[in-house]
């Protein structure tokens, strides 16, 4: 068991004993135990039925306690007729966030006539092949008249710049859509990178798509407005308060945008996705993009993965949820093997996963520490160019960070040999006998550092990697940023006045989202019973490679990771249904 896990155990154990202490019951003591325990692991709710204790007689004994409601008025604890028992907060996270999206669903208007929205369409997707682009432009189609609007797709298949073509629809028909006539914009990830590589996407786009536009097109004057839309984490955009965990936005004092875009939907938790949900203005347009297939956040609840499956025709959000099948990357057997995985498609991800594979995507047989050893340092060997330039003397900031994003180790664990803090030692220790520094000290010439929580004032935030690089004023650690523009800058800190951080030789998947790099190697723990390994940790990790990706792990912990699917408990989907 990890140290992450015995302390959650240890605050399970510790609610169970306050709720006894104070209740007066054992049972429902045992149930305040799993239903903590359970949101430990990221479901919204416990399940009772089946759990020793809780049979008939044990869940109306449970039900007839003064802390248990039904939901319709507060009580520390929520119990529904199928056995779900939900903590009050985590019922009203699911309830409320339910009731606002149905509601933006449900308030969808038509305000387009049909001729006038196919030749914007048409305008807009201008020489791109229209079976090709069949769900881009319905999602396009879809966008005026919406208060709610959810892109879902693979990596690849072009949500950003749909969504670039969904807000130029929408500011050409702002007012036929009640929206003000230059209508305020709001970009926003969940994390700092994500945002970053969200301005970094939506400035791609725009160059591409002013390129393929006509010249006397309106959208291109409607573009240059979009020029100074600036990503930003969920946090800042909702004003967070570290001090007392509280937000300026919410349902009683909303956001001032009139259209708000947030991109990689599935790292949101159920409480922030009520937070936003809330904070936007009901006559506002809210987009959501994002992957179902990756994982979701570590916090309770899959939001993404929910809505995308409550879009059935008979649910209220159907319409509202558009899911992008083309792949536009050319990855070659890479991105098929992505595809795959995302897909579930068992008999081709073990024809792709195999050691003799070409190299786009391919299996490393690894259950040992030595065996890890060995592999790294083969790693190492392939990259070696790239760490060279990374360790060279001189080397200026902005080569050395694409050095660094060319490669990437991304481990399923945090700790222990086969996790991010025994790999990040390993090759340490490994670059330090080939490039002659002290492997014993904290910071040395081309050390890669990963922020790990928000630092506002620095403009640093939790994911966003840097290089310490030795020059004229010291050792100093380099980051880029974007401008407003979406431009990329580099900017340096003193390692002394860095935000809390650690080697990023080796980060975790879960720290990963968001990111892209050139290649990647994926350590699995050599477990099969481990409860990380899931199909969803796979996928999120082998699709953040551009060019390749190697899977480091057991035969029979790949075999696991491959089958077992994450299904997280909670009520939200029935609801949206």
């Amino acid at each position: 068991m990890s140290d992450a896990e015995v302390r959650e155990r240890a605050i399970d154990r510790a609610l169970e004993r306050w709720v006894r202490l104070r209740s007066g019951s054992a049972r429902l003591a045992a149930a305040a135990y799993l239903v903590s325990r359970d949101e430990g692991e990221g479901h919204s709710c416990a399940r009772l039925d089946g759990e020793a204790g809780f049979d008939g007689a044990g869940l109306e004994e449970l039900r007839a306690h003064s802390w248990v409601g039904d939901g319709s008025s507060f009580s520390p604890f929520v119990l529904r007729v199928d056995g779900s028992f939900y903590s009050w907060r985590n019922w009203r996270h699911e309830t409320c966030l339910a009731a606002a999206l149905r509601a933006r669903a449900a308030a969808r208007s038509v305000p387009v006539g049909r001729s006038a929205l196919q030749a914007d369409i048409e305008e807009l997707f201008a020489g791109v092949d229209p079976s090709a682009s069949k769900r881009q432009r319905e999602a396009v189609a879809a966008a005026p008249g919406s208060h709610l609007l959810v892109v879902t797709g693979g990596a690849g298949t072009g949500k950003t710049t749909t969504v670039l073509r969904v807000m130029l629809e929408l500011l050409r028909r702002a007012e036929e859509c009640e929206l003000p006539r230059r209508p305020a914009i709001a970009l926003a990830a969940p994390t700092g990178k994500a945002a970053q590589r969200l301005g970094e996407a939506f400035g791609r786009g725009r160059k591409a798509l002013l390129e393929s536009l006509p010249a006397e097109s309106a959208f291109r004057r409607l573009l240059d407005t979009l020029a100074d839309t600036r990503a930003q984490t969920l946090h800042r955009l909702l004003h967070y308060n570290p001090h007392d965990g509280s937000f300026a936005h919410g349902a009683e004092s909303p956001l001032p945008a009139d259209i708000v875009v947030v991109d990689e939907t599935s790292m949101i938790d159920l409480a922030m996705m009520r937070q936003l949900a809330e904070a936007v203005r009901p006559q506002a347009v809210l987009i959501l993009l994002g992957d179902p297939g990756q994982l979701y956040a570590v916090e309770a609840g899959s939001v993404l993965g929910d809505i995308a499956a409550a879009a059935r025709e008979s649910s209220p959000l159907h319409g509202a949820v558009i899911e992008l099948d083309q792949v536009w990357r050319s990855g070659g057997r890479l991105q098929e093997g992505i595809t795959a995985l995302r897909r579930s498609d068992a008999e081709f991800i073990a024809e792709h996963l195999k050691d003799d594979s070409d190299g786009g995507l391919r299996w490393r047989d690894i259950a040992k520490p030595a065996e890890l050893r060995e592999q790294t340092a083969a790693w190492l060997d392939r990259h070696a160019q790239a760490l060279a330039g990374m360790m060279r003397p001189g080397v200026d900031a902005g080569t050395a960070l694409d050095a660094l994003r060319s490669m990437q180790i991304l481990c399923a664990l945090r700790e222990g040999a086969f996790g991010a803090g025994g790999m990040n030692a390993t090759v340490t220790r490994l670059l330090a006998e080939r490039h002659g520094f002290d492997a014993e000290r904290e910071w040395y010439h081309g050390r890669p550092v990963i922020i790990r929580r928000n630092d506002y004032a620095r403009d640093l935030y939790n994911g966003d990697v840097g290089i310490a690089l030795e020059g004229a004023e010291g050792l100093r650690v380099w980051f880029e940023v974007r401008d407003r523009g979406g431009n990329p800058e580099l900017r340096d800190l003193s390692v002394r006045t860095l935000p809390e951080h650690e080697s990023a030789w080796a980060i975790t998947i879960h720290r990963s989202q968001g990111s892209e790099y050139g290649d990647v190697a994926v350590i699995l723990p050599p477990d099969p019973a481990n409860r990380v390994l899931s199909r969803e940790l796979l996928y999120t990790a082998v699709s953040r490679a551009m060019r390749g990706a190697e899977v480091w792990a057991s035969s029979d912990a790949l075999r696991a990771a491959t089958q077992r699917a994450v299904r997280r408990r909670g009520g939200l989907r029935e609801r949206l249904r």
